[in-house]
């Protein structure tokens, strides 16, 4: 008879949880679907039959939409901030990239740059034998799909393989974008500006034809296009089930756009989400009919929980007629009462195979997303065990599967900058799903109700609100005339189209420009329901020295663009009037000339530019008398000069822009982003701007207060 020892049975317990880990572990990369490819010179539909049905459901995809979103359902009632770090806990992401972060020391590292390197490596998209290669990248802020593609050509391609790249997002400058459209993390981005394109508006909007038709000049530079990727999303944290519909357009538009650049036999890679409505039906069935090789991929390291996938299409055809039909489905965007093909035109091989595709995803989705749920808030040291072994060895897998090793500093797109630092501007999200569901519903419906809640989240941000260090009074800029510099060298014009509300800044904490806009709607809301007469006042006044804007008024501005065209010249004409009275003749030494600007809130590139060029050119100081007024103090010897040649330059900016062809365009910026965002100057302008939302929030929620409760 044969004894087992304690020991041996823990032995073998030990090696079969090993076992089981590592093929767990090698699932993670190998989520992975791949359509049948359709015969060489199989042609797209007849270009007539598009959008000629009304949008349909396919009953098997619609099943496995409930089939998810019954998981999904059971997290409504658990705390956001709670759960994600929950999951992040179980995550096996972290380790890869702190891995990456610390001992690879690539450059830029986010979740993006692995995910690309996945699918570059995964699918072989990079010819490593060419010489040149060139790349587009959509919807690419904040740029690690480039850093990540970088590295892997760096590591991979011949030393002397000259690569060039551009890419196109949502323009993290421009005021007029929503935050919730877009990411506003710029790091990267602002030390590689040349090579981005934010189209003829400004906006980076590729849903705009003129921005599109811009995007395709700037690839004519390119000989050929060897990859294109899309990685655009929109906030849907409030909306979980609705992702796949609102993201729709946003992924039909890169990819109409990605075929119009992409040159004969190269790829796309393009993020999706979930695969159940006839949109993602149609934009399947088209790749399927430009490409030889059609996959479905979800990265190990894309977020094991949520319904991420990316779409790799691999040897594009350049079918025959596809000019036609990509300019007729650009043109039909934003049509929502038909489907881009009729049911009856998808084949049902087709239909099956994306069937089996969501089911494939759905299941490991639901996998994840139960077993976070299984072990929320519970202890179990032989799950905290597994987890360790499990997280170990999926990282050992990545890097023995990938081969990312270091690549010399040269070889990085940004040398001598450390670009990695801290994004300012986290996401706002606090309690729980059905609580947030809630509070939008009683706030909807409650003019009260959606008092309180601004009242609240005022609370909140003015006990939680970000402070940096900097003063305005002692922010070094690196122009100036002690610099060598003149008024010419500074000035830097962008035109773009005009911004009506400021919707993002850089030169203010998002949360706060947001709470902001939402207690103006709140105020015009009030106004238009007959509760509260609209202030009759001008919302700029001039009393000597002192230019004010009347805080209550602010809500009646609708257009920023001609309000900060206002502005500039009522500050330029008021200077020149005190200097009239002040300093003439002008002397040899400076003039003890001093401004007062209150309640001044400068959130565009706009006003931030004449700030700056006051504080550098004009004035000898400007220091913050109050969290509400600025100070002008001491004309410089040569700042009367200076202030001309400010006005001239920036009306003349102003014509050019109204007679520019297109759209009605306005003037974005005077001073070069790059100036602006120079260290200390831009975060003594975060505190002030922040810190006067919220006094302009206060101010008009009393107000609001005095005549709702």
């Amino acid at each position: 008879m044969e004894f087992r020892t304690t020991q041996n049975v823990d032995s073998e317990v030990d090696l079969l949880l090993r076992e089981k880990i590592i093929h767990e572990a090698s699932v993670q990369f190998e989520k992975k679907f791949e359509f049948q490819p359709l015969p060489p010179k199989t042609p797209l539909p007849p270009l007539e039959t598009l959008y000629q049905s009304p949008p349909y459901d396919v009953d098997a995809l619609q099943d496995q939409k409930r089939r998810l979103n019954e998981v999904k359902n059971r997290l409504n009632d658990f705390e956001i901030s709670d759960w994600h770090q929950h999951t992040r806990k179980r995550s096996s992401l972290l380790p890869i990239l702190n891995e990456l972060r610390y001992r690879i020391k690539a450059e830029f590292v986010t979740q993006a740059f692995a995910k690309l390197y996945e699918c570059v490596s995964a699918y072989d998209l990079i010819n490593t034998e060419l010489r040149e290669l060139y790349s587009v990248h959509l919807c690419e802020a904040p740029g690690a799909f480039v850093t990540g593609l970088n590295h892997y050509i760096r590591l991979h391609c011949a030393p002397r393989t000259q690569w060039n790249w551009f890419a196109c997002t949502l323009n993290p400058y421009y005021e007029g974008n929503c935050p919730g459209n877009m990411i506003p993390d710029d790091r990267f981005i602002l030390h590689t500006l040349d090579s981005w394109c934010f189209g003829a508006d400004g906006t980076g909007d590729i849903m705009v034809r003129e921005n599109r038709n811009t995007i395709i000049r700037r690839r004519q530079r390119f000989p050929s296009v060897h990859l294109v990727t899309a990685d655009g999303s929109i906030d849907c944290l409030n909306v979980p089930e609705e992702q796949e519909e609102r993201v729709a357009k946003l992924h039909l538009a890169e990819a109409v756009l990605a075929l119009s650049l992409l040159s004969p036999g190269q790829h796309f890679v393009l993020k999706m989400f979930t695969l159940f409505e006839h949109s993602s039906v149609s934009l399947l069935f088209l790749l399927n009919h430009c490409f030889d090789e059609l996959h479905v991929f979800k990265p190990c390291t894309s977020k094991p929980g949520n319904s991420e996938v990316y779409i790799v299409a691999k040897y594009y055809r350049d079918p025959d007629g596809i000019d036609q039909y990509l300019e007729k489905i650009y043109t039909n965007l934003h049509n929502n009462s038909n489907a881009i093909f009729d049911q009856t035109t998808v084949s049902e091989s087709f239909l099956e195979q994306l069937r089996n595709c969501t089911t494939h995803f759905v299941q490991w989705q639901t996998d994840v997303i139960e077993s976070n749920i299984r072990f929320y808030r519970t202890s179990d040291p032989l799950e905290d065990q597994r987890l360790s072994i499990f997280k170990q060895t999926i990282m050992e897998m990545f890097f023995n599967r990938y081969r990312i090793t270091p690549i010399r500093n040269s070889e990085r797109i940004v040398r001598g900058v450390k670009v990695s630092g801290p994004n300012i501007n986290q996401k706002e999200s606090r309690g729980t799903f059905n609580e947030r569901v809630q509070l939008a519903a009683n706030a909807a419906a409650n003019l009260t109700e959606r008092l309180r809640s601004l009242l609240d989240r005022l609370d909140y941000f003015t006990l939680t609100r970000q402070l940096f260090q900097p003063l305005l009074s002692n922010t070094p800029l690196r122009g100036g005339l002690e610099n060598g510099f003149t008024v010419h060298h500074e000035l830097g014009f962008a035109v773009g189209k005009p911004i009506e509300r400021v919707k993002s800044s850089k030169f203010a904490l998002i949360t706060c420009i947001r709470l902001l806009n939402d207690t103006v709607d709140l105020y015009r809301m009030v106004i238009n329901a007959g509760k509260m007469s609209c202030s009759a006042n001008d919302p700029v006044t001039v009393s000597g020295n002192i230019i004010s804007i009347d805080i209550n008024s602010y809500p009646s501005i609708t257009d920023i663009a001609q309000h900060e065209k206002e502005l500039f010249r009522t500050i330029v004409r008021t200077l020149f009037q005190l200097i009239e009275q002040n300093c003439i003749p002008l002397p040899s030494r400076e003039c003890a000339l001093e401004l007062i600007l209150e309640n001044w809130l400068p959130l565009t590139q706009v006003s931030v530019g004449l700030l700056y060029l006051l504080k550098l050119y004009v004035f000898e100081n400007v220091e913050l008398m109050s969290p509400t007024r600025l100070i002008f103090r001491g004309l410089r010897q040569s700042g009367f000069k200076s202030l001309v040649e400010i006005h001239e330059a920036v009306l003349k900016a102003y014509s050019k822009a109204s007679n520019a062809p297109g759209a009605t365009k306005s003037v974005l910026a005077i001073v070069p982003i790059t100036s602006l965002l120079n260290g200390d100057f831009h975060y003594a302008m975060l505190n002030y701007n922040s810190s006067l939302c919220l006094i302009y929030c206060a101010r008009l929620l009393q107000v609001l207060k005095m005549n709702i409760v």
